[in-house]
């Protein structure tokens, strides 16, 4: 069986083309030709085949929807990029899933295809009193990247194509870069988060094309479950700590309330049966990360020294 993943050389459409090839099937990545992207498609080596092109672009896209078996749709721009060119964002986001989706269309024959959405769609809940819940509460999206995100779904909603929407939370990954920091301090320090590990979305996304008949039309919410959920300071604080670094000080965040929150999964992980890690398995797979990246005496080095003597100086400069 032959998958399609559009935006499959992203950090978390790496984690989905691994999946779909250790479940067996052949996987076809449709992404930028961008030195990044050919960087983080080395470790696959000659496991995928890869088209490279802009999902905008129809001629592309119809020569790498050829003899697939299904869809999983991931490319779009996100933040913090779809806020700095929103224009940008709904040419790639909603312009480009209509592309995508009017030659599924063209093809004239029903083709299982998921769309990864965002929680994002939800907007700020700081007034929430229950985890949120696709079922219960109203899109009421703010910024343009849940906006596009939400006119995506709009269109493949409309489309009367065979769908599945996953919304998902943000993910945390292994390698930050220089876009992860500058957003650290877009949350508020006691903003609700439920996280979910890199490895569960995308086993959620695998186990949504092999199950796609019991969730074909659904809306629903990837997250981590009741055991994840935490206030950013603590998950942001526990990463920190892996390198000995303190939590910044709270003026450093905002105070504008920010599109995470707890979820109701119940629905999802029935169906989907995803959520298998934990927030303390990351922090144990963050730690090996970096001692392969780095050295185990660079990251005892930091949480012995550097991290105890000059943490405070250090967050102060993120």
């Amino acid at each position: 069986m032959r998958v399609l993943v559009t935006g499959g050389a992203g950090r978390l459409g790496i984690n989905v083309c691994q999946a779909f090839i250790e479940d067996g099937f052949q996987v076809r990545i449709l992404d930028l030709d961008t030195t990044r992207n050919r960087t983080s498609i080395k470790g696959l080596a000659d496991k995928v085949e890869v088209v490279w092109g802009d999902v905008r672009r129809p001629e592309l896209v119809r020569s790498a929807l050829a003899e697939v078996d299904a869809v999983v749709h991931m490319a779009a721009i996100l933040p913090p990029v779809a806020y700095e060119n929103p224009e940008l964002a709904s040419k790639v986001n909603v312009s480009g899933t209509r592309t995508v989706v009017n030659l599924i269309k063209e093809k004239g024959k029903p083709i299982p295809f998921i769309y990864t959405s965002s929680v994002a769609v939800f907007g700020p809940t700081p007034e929430a009193t229950h985890p949120i819940c696709p079922d219960r509460n109203s899109p009421h999206p703010q910024g343009a990247y849940g906006e596009t995100k939400l006119q995506a779904e709009n269109v493949i909603r409309d489309s009367g194509i065979d769908y599945a929407i996953l919304r998902l939370t943000a993910t945390m990954y292994f390698n930050f870069e220089v876009s992860d920091l500058k957003r650290m301090f877009s949350v508020p320090v006691n903003n609700r988060v439920e996280f979910c590990h890199p490895d569960d979305a995308a086993l959620a996304i695998l186990n949504a094309v092999k199950n796609f008949s019991t969730v074909k039309g659904n809306t629903l919410v990837i997250s981590g479950g009741p055991e994840q959920r935490m206030l950013y300071k603590d998950m942001v604080g526990a990463i920190l700590r892996v390198l000995g670094l303190p939590l910044p000080p709270a003026r450093k965040f905002t105070r504008e309330p920010y599109y995470l929150d707890w979820y109701d999964t119940s629905k999802s992980q029935e169906l989907l049966h995803f959520q298998r890690k934990t927030f303390a398995d990351y922090l144990k797979d963050y730690s090996r990360e970096l001692v392969k990246h780095y050295s185990s005496f660079f990251v005892l080095f930091m949480r012995r020294f550097a991290g105890p003597v000059f943490g405070k100086l250090v967050v102060e400069f993120m």
